[in-house]
């Protein structure tokens, strides 16, 4: 099976484990899903189902589950780790709302943090919980079609020409603009709320327990989806500019992964420049493009400590074509988080 199709089976494997618990009843991570913050019981009960994968609860944290009362305000009915079903006691009889959110693992306040994953209007005791409005803007879905990425390496083609170790880079633009539906060379992604940012990588052994992950920054779309500016790591640490950030820019995301002029971290078992087309002994490509939805508290995190979160969006094999060919961003929408909650 290609590598976003093990992504996506192993995605819908983590997203239905269901476990119907009670809130004394230990819960998916073997933790009893706490109450709303000390409260004990309450005039109803919220009947939670929802598909989210599991968080290493060290690193990520949990989510947390809130009823919005007719005032807008929120009260939490408990906490979390993996996918399932959980039966909570709500202090709100009739709720007009549901929310799940991300909470990082030193949060212990009373208030929903800005990491929004889910939510849904209560009509007739039932809520359709669901990521549209809550990690993107305007209720707008996910673009199924957002546009390409290339293999380009623009850091050293004044220097050296073109092609120059163009399988050393990936950027964000669409090579083939005719190709797509907006027909110029910026790729459209749906604008997010202010919690969360896109953030690309290049993976090597996707599947594998070892992958390896490199960032190639964080970014955002304009108000009208164009992903139109540099991302937060210019042409990348390796690239072997050394005002990386600010050196003269291109006008989307990306990185080149040539050299190592600063002495930053670098694995011993990756060589620079680096080869994305790169094949294991038995002739399979190794390298995939992944684009995640990450915490914008992730951003300004050091170079080289990077670590994804758990929505992959957007997952391709790189592929062994040559510089100059554009390859398609797809989307596996599917493994976005969902749910519903029944009021009684």
């Amino acid at each position: 099976m290609p590598p976003a199709g093990r992504l996506r089976s192993r995605a819908c494997c983590a997203l239905l484990v269901s476990l119907a618990v009670s809130l004394a009843a230990c819960g998916a991570d073997g933790v009893a899903p706490t109450g709303p913050h000390g409260t004990a019981g309450g005039p109803a009960q919220v009947l939670l189902t929802v598909a989210l994968p599991a968080l290493d609860t060290a690193r990520d944290g949990r989510y947390e589950a809130w009823v919005v009362d007719a005032g807008e305000t929120r009260r939490s009915i408990g906490r979390f780790a993996t996918g399932g079903s959980y039966t909570l006691a709500s202090p709100v009889a009739d709720p007009t709302a549901i929310e799940i959110t991300l909470e990082r693992p030193d949060d212990a306040d009373a208030v929903p943090s800005a990491q929004l994953l889910l939510r849904g209007r209560v009509q007739r005791g039932h809520a359709d919980l669901g990521y549209a409005g809550a990690v993107t803007q305007n209720d707008l879905p996910l673009r199924p079609s957002p546009g390409q990425f290339t293999m380009f390496t623009p850091s050293d083609n004044d220097s050296l020409g073109y092609p120059s170790n163009e399988q050393s880079g990936v950027w964000l633009f669409n090579m083939a603009p005719a190709q797509t539906a907006q027909r110029d060379y910026y790729v459209r992604l749906t604008p997010l709320q202010s919690g969360w940012t896109y953030e690309g990588w290049m993976v090597r052994d996707l599947d594998r327990p070892n992958a390896i992950w490199l960032s190639y920054g964080k970014f955002v779309p304009d108000w009208t989806s164009a992903v139109n500016q540099p991302d937060d790591t210019g042409w990348g640490p390796f690239s072997g500019v050394l005002d990386f950030r600010r050196a003269r820019l291109e006008d989307f995301p990306g990185d080149d992964w040539i050299s190592n002029p600063l002495r930053l971290p670098w694995r011993a078992d990756l060589t620079l420049p680096l080869d994305l087309r790169e094949k294991d002994a038995q002739g399979r490509m190794r390298w995939s493009h992944v684009i995640t939805i990450e915490p914008a508290t992730d951003r300004g995190e050091p170079v080289t400590t990077e670590r994804p979160f758990v929505l992959h969006p957007y997952v391709d094999a790189f592929g062994d074509l040559g510089p100059g060919i554009a390859r398609t961003i797809t989307a596996h929408l599917e493994t976005m988080p969902r749910g519903t909650a029944d009021v009684r």
